[in-house]
């Protein structure tokens, strides 16, 4: 069902990472651009989003491979250091180059969100996720949280200087991972340079609801990650001691409706407040290899007639 005729004004696009293509992970035996490309319009969905660096190939790659199959690019994941002053440097040339990619691989008029996230690369944020609220060892030091801040609103500048919305991702094993620490960076955002990409199933992992968050900041929502998220999987895994790969290969974000984030709710909230961008359907997840194409199909199928029976 598209947003045409719901006449929500909302589009639903899709990611790789829902067929297990991650920057977490080496590439999937089996999984090919055109697999997942192919799989995402077979499903119903109208984008996707860029993947991990070089998936869709380069810029002109990417750009023939989406508009051969009429697909829009939404959105590109780009996580840096943003704590850490002696990386600000290396990650702004990095952006530098990951915007320069999008420049020559959008398939048409739309432009995708440039989607900033603080880089989960902290071997104590990554070993703890899902109990940082717990272990004060290690939150943010109060010093680098306004490193952290400025250098967001730094990279959020050069996005908008090349044309780019630039959103914020909370995301789990980052620095901006429970509630207590996405609502401090969301109170300190600049509305004008940077808004706030609704990740439903990591934020739910960090402790918030998904939903209360759309409404306290719904004038920085212009993104949106739709995940749900199984907390007894998350309860299991934090209580052996896993950290962040674990959780993810266990499966703690599930296909829509099958967890416990409250996928209508969330819906339902966003409905009502107006929301009229893109909802990109996300399962983050390591694959078996035991999965063959047909059921990787036909999960996104079932998480876009999920999204289909709720009006989007």
């Amino acid at each position: 069902m598209s947003a045409a005729a719901t006449g929500t004004g909302i589009r639903v696009g899709a990611a790789p990472v829902s067929w297990g293509v991650s920057e977490l992970q080496a590439l999937p035996a089996g999984i090919t651009p055109e697999l997942v490309l192919d799989q995402m319009v077979a499903a119903g969905y109208a984008g996707s989003e860029l993947g991990p660096p070089g998936f869709l190939g380069d810029a002109g790659a990417t750009r023939a491979r989406l508009e051969q199959r009429d697909l829009q690019l939404v959105g590109a994941f780009l996580p840096l250091r943003f704590s850490r002053k002696e990386h600000a440097d290396e990650d702004r040339a990095n952006l530098a180059g990951a915007l320069d990619l999008l420049d020559e691989a959008m398939p048409g008029p739309v432009r995708p969100k440039a989607i900033l996230a603080d880089a989960s690369v902290e071997p104590d944020r990554l070993s703890l996720t899902g109990r940082i609220a717990a272990h004060p060892e290690a939150w943010l030091p109060k010093p680098r949280f306004r490193v952290l801040v400025d250098g967001l609103h730094r990279a959020a500048e050069m996005c908008q200087r090349r044309g780019y919305d630039a959103v914020l991702h909370p995301h789990a094993g980052s620095y901006v991972e429970t509630d207590a620490e996405v609502r401090a960076v969301a109170d300190e955002l600049d509305p004008a340079l940077v808004g706030l990409c609704l990740d439903t199933g990591h934020v739910a992992l960090g402790g918030t609801d998904s939903a209360t968050l759309a409404r306290d900041y719904r004038h920085l929502v212009r993104h949106v990650h739709l995940k749900d998220l199984d907390r007894t999987v998350l309860a299991d895994v934090t209580g052996e001691g896993g950290g962040l790969a674990a959780l993810i290969r266990r499966g703690v974000f599930t296909e829509l409706g099958d967890g416990h984030v409250g996928m209508r709710q969330v819906v339902e909230t966003l409905l009502e407040l107006g929301y009229h961008g893109w909802i990109v359907v996300e399962q983050d997840r390591v694959l078996t290899g035991a999965e063959t194409p047909a059921e990787l199909l036909a999960a996104q199928e079932r998480n876009r007639r999920f999204l289909a029976r709720l009006g989007l």
